[in-house]
Parts: C-alpha cells; sequence; structure tokens
C-alpha cells in the first residue's frame, strides 16, 4: 500500500504472443446482431432506466428506490468466460440464481479481456481459443466440448463477449441485473498486493488500458441498458484516476450508475464520505505526507462532477481484512459508519463512543448511496451462528443496503495455477449441479434476501 498523498491524490485531482498484433481501434461486430432490449432506458417499461442518485438511495425514473440483493459470478480467471459453464447451462445457472431470490449478478473481468481485443486488431478471442491457451490443449478443448455440449447455441468461435452477452439476455429475461466489475487488470485469482495487478502503474495495472477497458465495456453495456445499469470502477480509492476512469464511463454510456470502492482491498472510504482533507486523513498502512501541513487542503468534491448523480459507493468486509474488527456486532457497525456507510445518513453507532459529535466516526459530508459488493464465508453451518455473517444480515436489512455474497462458484476451471479447483465458499457444489450447502440455502440466503425485499420486475 503506497502513501495517503500518492494514492488519494492520484485519485482526485502480458498477454500470449499469438494475441500480440499492433494497438489499434477494435472493429470486433457480434457474429450475431444484439438487439436492442424493448422499452430500454425510456422510464416506460420495467426497470424504467436510467437509473440515478437521490440522496442515499439508487431510484428509477419514476422516483422509486431500487434494492438489490445478489451473488458475485466469477469471469476474471485465465479463460476470461464464466465459471461453471462447462458443467451446466446458463439458463440452468440462472434458474438457480434466481430460485433463491437474489435479483443482481455482480460478474468481474479482467481489462486484459480488452486490450486481447485491441492486440488482435479489434477482434475478440473465440471460446476454444480462450480455453486451449488457459488450460492447455488437451484439458482446454476437453472444457470447450463441455461448454458447447451444455450450452448448444454456442460454438468454438463463439466469443467471450458474445457469451456475455447471452448471459446478460437471459439474466434479463428472469429479472436480474448484471454488473460489470473490474476485478484485476491481467486474468488471474484476485488478490494480493503481489500480484501485479494491485495498484495503478504496478507490473500488470497500466492506467490508460484501465481506462480503456472501462471505455470498452460500458459502450458495449449500451446493448444491455435494462439489466446492465452500473460498471465498477475496480482497483484502489485513488481520485485521480478513478475520476478519470469515471469520466471515461460516463462518456462512453451516461445512462450507467458508476461504482467507486475503497482503500484496503475496498474496505475504506473514509477520506471520501467524511469530506476530509486527503493529504492528512488517516490510512492505514499508507505513507504520511510530509509536506502535508503546508499544503492547501484537498478534499473530493462529488459534486463538481458530470456523474455527480451516478456514483455508487461499494465496499467489502471479510474476517480476514487485516485492519478491521470483527468480533461484535458493535464493533463492527463502528468500523462500518466510519469506513462509509456514514453516507446513507444514518445513526452515528454507540461504539463510535460520542454519539453526538460521531468521535472517531466522523459524519458523512454528503449523502450518497453505498452497497455491500463483497463479503462472504464458507458454506457451511458456520453461517447460522458466525458473529460476522450475522451482524451484516442484521444490518443490511436495517439500513437497506444491497449486497452481493461472494460467490456463487463452486469450482474453477483454474485457480492460482491450478486446474479443477474447489471452493467452500462458493454456494454451489463442484459440479454446479446442486447446493453447496442447502441447509443454509433455505434457512440462511432465502430469508435474507426476501427480508431485502429486493427489486423486482413488474
Amino acid at each position: 500500500m503506497k502513501g495517503l498523498a500518492f494514492a488519494i491524490a492520484a485519485l482526485v485531482s502480458s498477454t500470449c504472443a499469438q494475441y500480440m498484433k499492433r494497438l489499434g481501434m477494435p472493429r470486433y461486430t457480434s457474429r450475431k446482431p444484439v438487439s436492442r432490449q424493448e422499452g430500454n432506458q425510456t422510464g416506460s417499461a420495467w426497470p424504467y432506466g436510467p437509473f440515478s442518485t437521490r440522496g442515499r438511495d439508487i431510484v428509477n425514473s419514476r422516483g422509486e428506490v431500487v434494492t438489490w440483493a445478489g451473488v458475485n459470478w466469477p469471469m476474471s480467471g485465465e479463460t476470461m468466460v464464466p465459471e461453471g459453464v462447462e458443467w451446466a447451462s446458463i439458463d440452468q445457472i440462472l434458474d438457480d440464481v434466481e430460485s433463491v431470490g437474489f435479483n443482481y449478478i455482480r460478474m468481474g473481468y479482467a481489462i486484459e479481456m480488452v486490450d486481447q481485443i485491441y492486440d488482435r486488431e479489434g477482434e475478440d478471442v473465440p471460446l476454444e481459443v480462450a480455453m486451449i491457451t488457459a488450460l492447455g490443449f488437451v484439458n482446454g478443448t476437453r472444457v470447450t466440448n463441455d461448454i458447447i455440449r451444455n450450452n448448444p447455441s454456442w460454438t468454438r468461435e463463439t466469443t467471450r463477449f458474445e457469451i456475455w452477452s447471452d448471459i446478460a439476455a437471459a439474466a434479463f429475461e428472469r429479472g436480474i441485473f448484471i454488473s460489470p466489475d473490474v476485478h484485476v487488470s491481467k486474468a488471474s485469482w484476485c488478490c494480493s498486493h503481489t500480484d501485479g495487478n494491485a495498484w495503478f502503474g504496478d507490473v500488470h495495472f497500466d492506467a490508460a488500458r484501465w481506462r480503456r477497458g472501462l471505455a470498452h465495456v460500458a459502450g458495449w453495456a449500451r446493448a444491455h441498458p435494462n439489466n446492465m445499469v452500473w460498471l465498477d470502477l475496480g482497483g484502489e480509492t485513488l481520485v485521480g484516476n478513478f475520476s478519470a476512469g469515471a469520466d471515461a464511463i460516463h462518456a462512453a454510456n451516461p445512462d450507467v450508475l458508476i461504482l467507486w470502492g475503497g482503500m484496503q482491498y475496498g474496505q475504506d472510504l473514509s477520506a471520501l464520505t467524511s469530506g476530509a482533507n486527503y493529504l492528512t486523513a488517516p490510512c492505514y498502512k499508507c505513507t504520511a505526507i510530509r509536506d502535508a501541513a503546508r499544503r492547501e487542503p484537498r478534499v473530493f468534491d462529488i459534486d463538481a462532477h458530470a456523474w455527480s448523480r451516478k456514483l455508487v459507493f461499494e465496499l467489502h468486509l471479510y474476517k480476514m481484512s487485516e485492519d478491521q474488527d470483527t468480533g461484535t456486532c458493535a464493533v463492527i457497525e463502528a468500523g462500518l459508519y466510519r469506513n462509509g456507510f456514514n453516507a446513507l445518513g444514518i445513526d452515528t453507532p454507540a461504539a463510535c463512543g460520542n454519539a453526538t459529535t460521531g468521535g472517531d466516526c466522523p459524519r458523512a459530508s454528503r449523502l450518497t448511496p453505498v452497497i455491500f459488493s463483497e463479503f462472504g464465508n464458507g458454506q457451511d453451518d458456520t453461517l447460522w451462528t458466525d458473529t460476522l455473517q450475522t451482524c451484516l444480515r442484521e444490518y443490511t436489512v436495517k439500513h437497506g443496503v444491497s449486497w452481493m455474497v461472494w460467490g456463487l462458484a463452486g469450482s474453477y476451471r483454474v485457480r492460482s495455477g491450478a486446474q479443477g479447483v474447489p471452493d467452500s465458499w462458493g454456494l454451489t457444489n463442484y459440479e454446479w449441479n446442486g447446493w453447496n450447502h442447502p441447509a443454509t440455502i433455505e434457512g440462511v440466503w432465502k430469508p435474507w434476501v426476501k427480508a431485502m425485499n429486493p427489486t423486482r420486475k413488474s
């Protein structure tokens, strides 16, 4: 983690050889026309877009508050194709998602997915090429065959973005929203501070390519305006870079909401939501700016930007978050408030010390929507009693906080160099033909989703 000065000041103010062709403007066109969804963005049909923010809420064009309860479906691994489609059809997977009541899927992708389109002079990567490149010839061919068998409308030549488009269209039929989320720059398992994806200017994290990727996906999302209503910036909270990234998205697609994450793996937005001088604001593992006291204070002003009514903050929280105390509900609530949920305008938690002034939990300078886009736990009996999971259930329902649990995938075709990797945190089982822990699907996830009263297709 680099210094707060570099970090927040910057915030406001390798592809396989076969892909390495000259950079150019993409000239990729789909193998089939992508029809624009009926009634999109007119406000005359569900979901009554475009969406915007109003104080602490996300609202549709009719002024109705929108609430989401969903799941993360990863596609940022080396194949850059959503996990699980070799085990089940997209219809089967989406039917399972819908059966829990989820109305949102956050899909983490890699900027490399767009880089390769430019490297190939505008041509997207076909399914079989993606699989063989990541898995080797034998396993790549086998997995390609499995994918086509389960999804017979696809061929070996179907491209990554065509697959993503098909998923978005099928999700819309079920009233499920899709959120493209920049998970990493170079496709890989996320995340660590040593993977080359951690920081702007890191080995694999080129800021110009990141902005180009954001603009490309934002432009592509215009074909799915009804249920692809926001894009995630990814990365760390760096004002200069994030403002530039938000500009790139807004220029390519002014209708979509823009999701802005926090420092320390998406955990801390306190300098921004509290309106602090971000040159001197406290930050975990940040290096102090030596001359900060002599500089003019710098404060992030959302309203100075054209996308001010499109910005939504997002936070993550896990038990292994090294600088977060998750031992009691009182402490968890205080940490959430300090780290960014103060922007909802909720009362200062008692554990903050001084309920009148906020103490070490300052009040927000501006009301802004904040969601939980990542949290998770092993899918087992600990879900019934785990302190963090129990507190998050109570907190999100009480305050109407939209959320997406990590994650859907009970297995990964490749992860951290290994192939066919199981994941006990995944909602699905290894073969994607059932749930990892059916008892908590029925006893935890379904009741939690129902209590959220998420926005439904009408």
